[in-house]
């Protein structure tokens, strides 16, 4: 059965772990915090960290822009791009710090934030004349279009604590709920016809058509767990952050595939046609989103002169063997329908892997005056995601998605006063992926070529060369809404 590939476009459980980073302050610094300076996000960054914070305080980031510029050469046909830019506001983080005043050494942070929040749509058309179908004397008018649309919205709340065994040492330990909504709509459509010979006549001959549809929408609950140490002495601090694989807690979907041609000519010598239709709907279709178990680790050293700190980082991802990402069933259940030749769950379930992947990054946070900071980081963020070779799952559909690595660097000013902070700053990230297959050739169509190929759509090439570019602008605050302050 034939594949129709997604343009790479995808995030969250998208194919990188590193592509965003929470809170202003520590995005400026690309994420590379878990040894410290990771703010009013160390509830997620490295949960020991809260003890950093030294009074209460209710905190609010606020808002951060995002410009991205996607282009992926030749993937719907020779010369014949899938393209988007982008632009959207997430809102970031909400925080409540408390440090009880009968335990000093105790630390508690509770947030809610939005962990990822993307809008991606592409939708293009293609027509031509030309002589299509054989069978036809002449030519004939074509047209095909191309429809993709993914959102993805990933909120977190929790909790975390942290506790300061020592003036060197402290531990923590977070749990937070994760929300997610993932919404995907794919259609691919092509028709061959004649038109009429004047413009009084009615209206053209339908020769061939052929219609892919695949859609879903789903949403996932589930328990993420992270535990946290930071050391420091004298000039250096340390810290390592655990993040086993997260639990489920519940969610389901819904599945709708279509694939459809008619007159169809399979050999272009006879007269016959063909025509077919498959198709599946399924509601409650379990979802597995998964994270894998990580590992983190950060060193950073102040200058003596305490002006200047140095920030380096490292997380490794286990791999994740091949899983049902949305599970269908051999029963359509009420509301539902099969209309397949082969097993529903086959035709209507996803699969996905993730590979072992380690990201690293560095960073610098200089004082420039006693309330302006000048800071910047890169980091890596490698893709993780690998083709299928599992045989049980060679039929099941992927949301595939152009596998390309992305690297981040990030510098901006960050101006404190009392009761918060200002910060302004900008993140630019850089993607690169030669020959690659296209998505669908609607540039360089044919009449039929065989099962594995969309009827009326032409060969698929392997000559895309992705660019991705992503602009991130923050202009933001930090304000802290509690008046008292505790030593």
């Amino acid at each position: 059965m034939f594949q129709v590939l997604a343009p790479g476009l995808t995030r969250g459980q998208g194919s990188w772990y590193w592509n965003s980073s929470l809170n202003s302050e520590a995005s400026l610094l690309s994420g590379v915090v878990v040894a410290g300076e990771s703010g009013i996000a160390s509830i997620y960054y490295n949960p020991a960290n809260i003890t950093e914070m030294n009074y209460s305080n209710l905190s609010l980031s606020a808002n951060l822009f995002t410009f991205t510029i996607f282009n992926a050469e030749n993937a719907l046909g020779t010369d014949f791009p899938a393209d988007r830019l982008q632009f959207s506001v997430q809102p970031r983080i909400i925080t409540l710090t408390l440090r009880p005043k009968k335990k000093p050494d105790l630390f508690i942070e509770i947030a809610y934030y939005t962990r990822n929040k993307y809008y991606y749509l592409i939708n293009q058309g293609s027509s031509a004349n030309l002589d299509l179908i054989p069978s036809n004397p002449g030519d004939e008018s074509y047209s095909a279009d191309f429809y993709y649309r993914w959102s993805n919205q990933n909120l977190h709340g929790g909790a975390g604590i942290g506790y300061k065994i020592s003036e060197s040492l402290s531990l923590g330990y977070s749990l937070l709920v994760s929300y997610t909504d993932d919404q995907f709509y794919n259609l691919v459509t092509a028709n061959a016809f004649v038109m009429p010979p004047a413009p009084s006549a009615s209206q053209g001959q339908l020769l061939a058509s052929t219609m892919y549809q695949l859609n879903y929408s789903l949403y996932d609950v589930r328990l993420l767990n992270k535990l946290g140490l930071h050391w420091k002495r004298n000039n250096w601090s340390l810290g390592f952050n655990i993040t086993p694989p997260s639990l489920k807690l519940f969610g389901d979907g819904k599945v709708i595939k279509q694939y459809t041609y008619s007159n169809i000519h399979k050999d272009p010598e006879s007269d016959e046609v063909s025509s077919a239709y498959s198709g599946g709907r399924q509601k409650k279709c379990i979802s597995h989103f998964k994270d894998p178990f990580s590992v983190a680790a950060g060193i950073n050293y102040h200058a003596s002169s305490g002006k200047t700190i140095l920030l380096f980082n490292a997380e490794y991802f286990f791999g994740i063997p091949t899983y049902t990402y949305i599970e269908a069933r051999t029963d359509p259940g009420e509301y539902g329908y099969d209309f397949t030749s082969g097993d529903p769950k086959e035709w209507l379930s996803f699969a996905s892997n993730h590979k072992p992947v380690l990201n690293l990054g560095i960073a610098i946070k200089q004082r420039i005056s006693r309330d302006l900071m000048l800071s910047g980081g890169y980091r890596t963020d490698f893709n993780y995601l690998s083709p299928i070779k599992d045989a049980e799952f060679q039929n099941y559909n992927t949301r595939r998605i152009y596998s390309f690595d992305i690297y981040h660097a990030t510098y901006g000013l960050s101006y404190s006063f009392t009761r918060g902070s200002l910060i302004l700053g900008m993140q630019f990230s850089y993607g690169r992926k030669r020959n690659q297959d296209q998505i669908v050739n609607l540039t360089e169509p044919v009449e039929y070529i065989d099962e594995s190929i969309i009827p009326l759509t032409g060969m698929i090439n392997s000559n895309v060369d992705v660019k991705y570019n992503d602009i991130l602008l923050y202009f933001s605050f930090v304000f802290n809404f509690l008046k008292d302050k505790a030593d």
